[in-house]
């Protein structure tokens, strides 16, 4: 999979995915109930000042997530290949600057983190992006 196409695709695919329970927890419901009794702060959800802070953080990571998916569908249509190498290496360290925090606190025992199975999907557009910033080729080759 040297195809950057197959990789951008595979990345927004997965990052869809990734972000819909942050949507839908700022959508409110039963997500956000359940996002504010995984976070484990008593009282958080009888604060309205705790709540309000919850909102304002959930708006902002909304932003930032829609930012990943307009610039990853922005990648899709870059011609150069210099182009796409150079947007495949920064795709790839925002990736993993977003999930390395989830990776701490699971090594640090802190909990806080998601379930490891969806830490792993954040693995594979970080491996897939670092791989073909390096080796990738503008149409398959496989």
């Amino acid at each position: 999979m040297k195809n950057f196409k197959t990789i951008f695709i595979l990345t927004l695919v997965l990052d869809i995915v990734q972000f819909i329970p942050l949507f839908l927890a700022l959508s409110g419901g039963e997500m956000k109930a359940f996002l504010v009794a995984d976070i484990g702060v008593d009282g958080l959800a009888e604060s309205a000042a705790g709540m309000a802070v919850l909102d304002m953080m959930l708006f902002v990571f909304a932003f930032i997530a829609l930012g990943y998916l307009l610039s990853i569908i922005y990648a899709l249509r870059l011609t150069n290949i210099d182009s796409k190498k150079t947007a495949s290496i920064l795709l790839g360290i925002f990736h993993l600057t977003w999930a390395l925090p989830d990776f701490i606190n699971l090594i640090s025992g802190s909990g806080g983190h998601p379930p490891i199975v969806l830490m792993i999907f954040s693995l594979i557009p970080i491996v897939g992006l670092f791989y073909v910033s390096q080796n990738g080729v503008a149409k398959s080759a496989e």
